[in-house]
């Protein structure tokens, strides 16, 4: 055991010796095995919360639908994340409000979505625009 801690005379807990590099090489093994990737631009993880709404001009008595999704990745292309429900429309808005731009929205071309084993759902589709403040936002729910 080691015992990590602020530099004080009394360490704030005690961890295995080890643990550092177990740790590291257990994101190496989650790290998907691609032989060949298919997609033509390089994807980023975008692990951050986006409010998810039907986009206005085409379902607009659907506008509370409106939830929460938790992005997975995104390319200058498209973009993937997971969320609770079903989304029962095609065309969407991914909203975020970021600290030094204020809320930005992505148009999205919802193409596919998939059941995962832990009850979530993974969607994702082609980016058809980028926004700020042109649609209007509600409360998720």
């Amino acid at each position: 055991m080691a015992w990590i801690g602020s530099g004080s005379d009394v360490p704030l807990c005690q961890v295995p010796r080890g643990l550092g590099g177990e740790v590291a090489s257990l994101l190496h093994r989650m790290q998907p095995m691609l032989h060949h990737e298919r997609r033509g631009s390089t994807r980023t993880s975008i692990p951050y919360l986006f409010e998810l709404s039907p986009q206005p001009d085409e379902v607009p008595e659907l506008l509370h639908q409106t939830m929460v999704v938790v992005g997975k990745d995104v390319s200058e292309r498209g973009i993937a994340f997971f969320h609770q429900k079903p989304i029962p429309y095609r065309r969407g808005v991914l909203s975020i409000d970021l600290p030094d731009e204020g809320v930005v929205q992505l148009e999205v071309d919802l193409l596919w979505c998939r059941f995962t084993s832990l009850g979530w759902y993974e969607s994702g589709g082609r980016l058809m625009g980028v926004s700020s403040g042109s649609y209007p936002t509600s409360q998720a729910g």
